[in-house]
């Protein structure tokens, strides 16, 4: 009888570190998705013709993208690296009268490419894991791409037509944070903040600072 409750005893351990061994590997590398926008202060162009010149600010640019995790280190307070894409854009219109002889049209296409990677932490809380709190920084960088198509129609005149574009470079840091909740075995759902602060040869703005609110989703913790 004693060695039959040992054996038993020391299946029903074995079985148990099997299945805490096999939930820790499948902790691997984790994907995030990021949808919302993000607010630059300073991000401004103009746009002149012949007849005249205005300024357009781009100041909220929706975001979407993703992030990539590598596999977390540690138990509850965990310790990893990430990199991320983000894509962000706006189209704008607009017309004005320089003279009163001259109507201007002008569309405005800005598109920026977001791309960074840092350290990242994880705390997790709750039973089961429930709730997630991270935090990431690190370096980053951010070409961008402004286009605008020019109508003037002059009633002396003839009317013109211009098309422009600028291309610009700029590096900076980021860093975010956010909370999510577990919504699957290994699928978490929450929000994020993040700040960026970059140098940049855009016209019209030397440095730019940033902060980009976003509805998360996180699949493989």
């Amino acid at each position: 009888m004693k060695i039959r409750t040992f054996a038993l005893t020391t299946l029903a351990a074995s079985m148990a570190l099997t299945t805490q061994n096999t939930a820790a590997e499948a902790k691997g590398p984790s994907v995030q998705a990021l949808l919302g926008a993000v607010k630059y202060d300073g991000l401004q162009f103009e746009s002149s013709t012949g007849a005249g010149s205005k300024t357009i600010d781009f100041s909220t640019l929706p975001q979407i993208g993703g992030a990539w995790s590598t596999a977390p280190k540690g138990e509850r307070l965990q310790f990893g690296l990430e990199c991320s894409f983000l894509l962000g854009f706006n189209f704008e219109s607009t017309d004005y009268s320089p003279t009163p002889t001259t109507r201007v049209y002008v569309d405005y296409d800005i598109w920026t490419f977001d791309i960074a990677g840092g350290l990242y932490a994880n705390l997790f809380m709750g039973r089961n894991e429930a709730v997630r709190l991270y935090a990431a920084a690190g370096p980053m960088m951010m070409p961008t791409l402004f286009y605008s198509d020019s109508y003037v129609d002059n009633a002396v005149l003839d009317d013109s037509y211009d098309r422009s574009n600028e291309s610009a470079f700029g590096y900076g840091l980021y860093a975010r944070t956010g909370i999510e909740f577990r919504i699957q075995e290994y699928g978490m759902l929450g929000l994020g903040l993040r700040g960026s602060w970059l140098n940049t040869d855009l016209s019209n703005s030397g440095t730019l600072a940033g902060i980009g609110a976003f509805a998360t989703y996180t699949a493989g913790l």
